[in-house]
């Protein structure tokens, strides 16, 4: 084989190992920009459930029943039929409380089901984006492989042309 043969291979070789580099770069695009939309979805969700303050909304309601039996002793003193009838608001106020703090903490868990599914899909999404992505790297490395080859069959006819014209075969 000549000199002019074994440069085309190895051109040949180099390109095809050029378009290996280059697909592998896609690749590791792609994952890496997949990894960065999971991460900034975990702290969206993270700060999501942090901002949700159960405890604090507990504390508002216990903070107001406080309020209400320190209101309903002061009343102790007066009549009993005054009394009866604070006692009875401060029951109805804390059962308010009570039913608002369920409904507040209700809607905190929907909302935070609703960030999750949203999380999901959005995850769901990125996954599918960089399938398809690798998808296309991997035809597209085929494509070059196809094309490489074709280029090396052209090359070894050329030389086998070449080589017969030199030595007569």
């Amino acid at each position: 084989m000549s000199e002019q043969s074994k440069s085309l291979g190895d051109q040949a070789s180099e390109k095809v190992e050029e378009l290996k580099a280059a697909a592998g770069e896609q690749i590791d695009a792609a994952t890496a920009k997949l990894t960065e939309l999971k991460d900034e979805a975990t702290a969206k969700i993270s700060e999501l459930a942090d901002s949700v303050d159960v405890d604090g909304i507990k504390t508002q309601a216990s903070e107001k029943l406080a309020d209400l039996q320190t209101a309903a002793s002061g009343v102790a003193a007066q009549a009993s039929e005054k009394l009866a009838e604070v006692g009875a608001e401060a029951s109805e106020k804390f059962d308010e409380l009570k039913a608002e703090a369920a409904e507040l903490k209700a809607e905190a868990s929907e909302k935070l089901a609703e960030l999750k599914d949203e999380a999901g899909e959005k995850l769901s999404e990125i996954k599918a984006e960089a399938a398809e992505q690798l998808e296309a790297a991997g035809q597209k490395l085929d494509e070059l492989k196809a094309e490489a080859t074709e280029q090396v069959e052209e090359v070894k006819e050329k030389a086998k042309g070449f080589w017969n014209k030199l030595f007569g075969k």
